[in-house]
């Protein structure tokens, strides 16, 4: 009758979303990446009218491409905003051991509510700094890392903005101004050092926005925001299969860029050859060699080990 049809059919779309939504658990991270794929490529010619204000002509309506400046953004905002629609109706699993619980948005719904609501950070703010060897051998093997690593970002980003390789002046300056900022850092307490960041410059390279002017007001927000811990917490939410598929792109796009230098190099010449062979096979083969060999160093020293 009606009824057994309404029944089936009703029975057939809960099957249908379930189906869709253990879909999604597995896809957030391609679809995240998909996204940002879609806007900088396919759509990155478009133009959107937009409510704009300049000192000639004030406030004016103008055409802006806003898929190619911000496919970072749209694909964050979207991939967000369907996790949260899918943990707000429990279509996600709430068991931790389930590889789709790390899609949920509430999985660090606690830091939110721990977090005061402002919060100036200043000197000295867990007690006096302490030293230890260890200690320090572990932070000078990801300082001279860091250092190796912003000196391939500095020619990456000067790349992607269209700008002269740097200097070496400003490549000391950079690398100044980081050392800088991880004595800051560590004499207010902070759990991470300061260095440049890899996915920043695949972001200019997605959004081809490369202005100085954008990182300095970018900046000026990063410093009144950080106080602002309700608001900065609010980031601990967004689920890590998003955090993914950006990174997937992005660190994608690091890549091609640093392969791309390639095309300045004389590959004709064996010393070149060698470096960029030895550098692949080694960079590849040594972590995958450590990770099948645990605990084969043993010199007695834990701080050498």
């Amino acid at each position: 009758d009606e009824g057994d049809v309404a029944r089936a059919l009703l029975i057939s779309s809960l099957f249908f979303v379930s189906g869709i939504c253990t879909m999604l658990q597995t896809t957030f991270g391609i679809s995240t990446a998909f996204v940002v794929v879609v806007c900088s490529q396919y759509l990155k010619n478009i133009k959107v009218p937009t409510p704009t204000f300049s000192r000639r002509k004030k406030c004016h309506v103008s055409w802006t491409p806003v898929f190619k400046m911000f496919p970072v953004l749209f694909a964050l905002v979207l991939a967000w905003l369907l996790c949260l629609i899918l943990t707000s109706t429990n279509a996600l699993p709430t068991s931790p051991s389930h590889p789709a619980y790390r899609a949920r948005t509430d999985t660090r719904i606690n830091v939110i509510r721990n977090a005061p609501w402002f919060r100036f950070p200043y000197p000295g703010q867990w007690g006096l700094p302490t030293v230890t060897v260890a200690g320090v051998i572990g932070m000078m093997a990801g300082v001279v890392s860091g250092f190796v690593e912003s000196i391939g970002d500095y020619y990456a980003c000067a790349r992607l903005s269209g700008a002269p390789n740097p200097p070496t002046h400003a490549i000391n300056r950079g690398i100044l101004t980081e050392g800088f900022g991880c004595m800051l850092a560590g004499v207010i307490g902070t759990s991470t050092a300061t260095t440049s960041f890899s996915e920043n410059i695949g972001a200019i390279g997605i959004t081809r926005v490369g202005s100085r002017r954008v990182l300095q007001v970018a900046g000026f927000f990063f410093f009144v925001l950080g106080m602002l811990s309700k608001f900065g917490s609010i980031f601990v939410t967004i689920p890590d299969p998003v955090i993914g598929g950006l990174f997937c792109v992005m660190f994608g796009m690091i890549a091609a860029v640093g392969i791309s230098n390639l095309q300045y190099v004389d590959l004709n010449s064996s010393r070149n050859l060698f470096i960029i062979g030895f550098s692949l096979f080694m960079g590849l083969t040594v972590p995958e060699w450590m990770k099948a060999n645990k605990g084969v160093i043993q010199t007695g020293v834990i701080e050498i080990d």
